[in-house]
C-alpha cells in the first residue's frame, strides 16, 4: 500500500512537472507577440577564443510580406539606418545579392560585403562576408508570422570569427554586436514606414 501511495505520489509530482514546464513554454510563445515592441526581445552571445555566436530575435508589428519586401533591397538601407553611410548594390545574380557596406562600428570606419541570398519558400536570408576587415560573418534571418499574420518575429543567427585580434573588452564587442541589430531593426522599420507612405 505504501509503495502504490508512494508511487502515485511520484506519478502525479511528474504529472504536475509537465504540466507546468508546457505552461511555461505556451506562455513564453505568447510573451512573443505582446507587451510593447522592443528592437531586442531575446539574445543569445557567447564567445570562445577568435569565435562568438549570437542569436537574436525581434518582433515587427507588420505582416511577413511586407517586412520580406523591404528586407529584400538591402542596398537601401543607408537610406534608413544611422549607422550605414554607404550601401551600394555590386551584383544581383537569381536568388543573391552583393552589397557593400560602409559603416561606423565601435567608433571606426568599417567597409565589408555582405552576399545575401533569399529563400522565400522558407522565409529565409542567408548571408556571409565576402570582403571585410574585421571579421568572416556567417548567418541568417528567420522570419515567422505571428498566428493572426499581422506580426512577424525576426529572428537572426550568425557565427563571427576575427580576423583581427580586437583591442576591446568582450563586452564592448557584445555591446556593437548589439547595436549592430538594434540598428538593423531600426532601418527595417524605417524602410517598412516608407514602403507603407508609397503605396498608400
Amino acid at each position: 500500500m505504501k509503495k502504490l501511495f508512494l508511487g502515485l505520489a511520484a506519478v502525479l509530482i511528474v504529472s504536475l512537472g509537465f504540466i507546468g514546464w508546457r505552461f511555461y513554454q505556451i506562455r513564453m510563445v505568447a510573451l512573443e507577440w505582446e507587451g510593447p515592441s522592443e528592437e531586442i526581445l531575446s539574445e543569445k552571445l557567447d564567445k570562445q577564443a577568435d569565435t562568438m555566436t549570437m542569436e537574436f530575435t525581434s518582433r515587427l508589428d507588420a505582416p511577413i510580406a511586407d517586412i520580406w519586401q523591404a528586407f529584400s533591397e538591402p542596398e537601401r538601407i543607408a537610406k534608413f539606418s544611422e549607422t550605414v553611410r554607404v550601401s551600394r548594390l555590386l551584383k544581383a545574380q537569381g536568388n543573391s545579392k552583393l552589397v557593400l557596406f560602409e559603416l561606423e562600428l565601435l567608433g571606426q570606419p568599417q567597409r565589408l560585403s555582405l552576399e545575401f541570398t533569399f529563400i522565400p519558400d522558407e522565409n529565409r536570408v542567408l548571408i556571409k562576408s565576402v570582403e571585410s576587415q574585421v571579421s568572416d560573418i556567417q548567418g541568417e534571418y528567420h522570419f515567422t508570422p505571428s498566428p493572426d499574420g499581422a506580426k512577424t518575429l525576426l529572428t537572426y543567427s550568425a557565427v563571427v570569427k576575427d580576423k583581427v585580434s580586437l583591442p576591446v573588452p568582450l563586452s564592448l564587442q557584445k555591446s556593437a554586436a548589439r547595436e549592430t541589430f538594434v540598428s538593423t531593426v531600426r532601418a527595417l522599420k524605417k524602410g517598412l514606414e516608407a514602403q507603407n507612405a508609397t503605396s498608400s
